[in-house]
């Protein structure tokens, strides 16, 4: 068997809010098509080589996994923010309500594996995407939540300090995790508003030293598992 190729990946981990509700099919394939449009859009307008990208789909949404430490920092936040946006101005002139659409979007890294799926495809296994799934699983659409150690790198950063609500919740198998929601306001298609699966379990906001210091520590915690798209 080949050896394991292990990679350190950022996952865009995004799904369209209630794809089937109220739509036709023929609505349904304009919204995929559209969205995988503005993905792309988002994607090549970065700096970043092509071979570091791989799109991963899952029916009605996509991870977008970018490979070893690709730069710039902040990159997977500006690609998502880009897609919100991109939506956003896409429903101001979709020709009909069908045909509008919400994505709401979780952010994680970690080092994982690189490896071929059954379809001769690259693909990535491990514990980051994974999460990445699960933490986007807590959005509503238009939102944006990341994972502690996007956030550890990230919060001390100008452009993102003083932008977070900080929440830990419950995940799969009884797993506390630690999340953080993006607030910063006049973003157009940002949702700041608190997440419904999330609503009252807002963390006490927090100093930038002791936010970090527990990002330390959660992400010592991680421990890897295979991906597989949760139902």
């Amino acid at each position: 068997m080949p050896e394991a190729q292990t990679v350190q990946a950022k996952y865009i981990f995004l799904d369209i809010v209630g794809f089937t509700h109220e739509r036709s099919i023929e609505a349904q394939s304009d919204i995929i098509g559209v969205l995988n449009r503005l993905v792309r859009e988002a994607v090549e307008a970065q700096d970043i080589d092509k071979e570091s990208v791989i799109y991963i789909p899952t029916g009605d949404g996509m991870c977008i996994a970018l490979l070893n430490g690709t730069k710039p920092l902040g990159v997977h936040m500006q690609i998502a923010l880009n897609i919100l946006s991109g939506v956003n101005k896409h429903n101001e002139k979709a020709p009909d309500k069908m045909r509008e659409f919400k994505t709401r979007i979780g952010i994680n890294q970690n080092l994982d594996n690189k490896i071929v799926d059954i379809n001769g495809m690259s693909n990535v296994a491990g514990d980051g995407i994974s999460m990445a799934q699960r933490i986007m699983d807590k959005a509503d659409g238009g939102q944006i939540l990341v994972g502690v150690s996007v956030h550890q790198e990230l919060v001390g950063r100008e452009e993102y300090m003083n932008q977070w609500r900080p929440f830990t919740t419950e995940v799969k198998h009884g797993r506390t995790i630690q999340v953080y929601q993006y607030v910063k306001k006049g973003i157009p298609g940002l949702n700041i508003g608190p997440p419904g699966a999330l609503k009252g379990v807002s963390d006490t906001v927090k100093g930038m030293s002791d936010t970090v210091s527990d990002a330390f520590s959660g992400a010592a915690k991680v421990i890897q598992k295979p991906f597989t798209k949760q139902g």
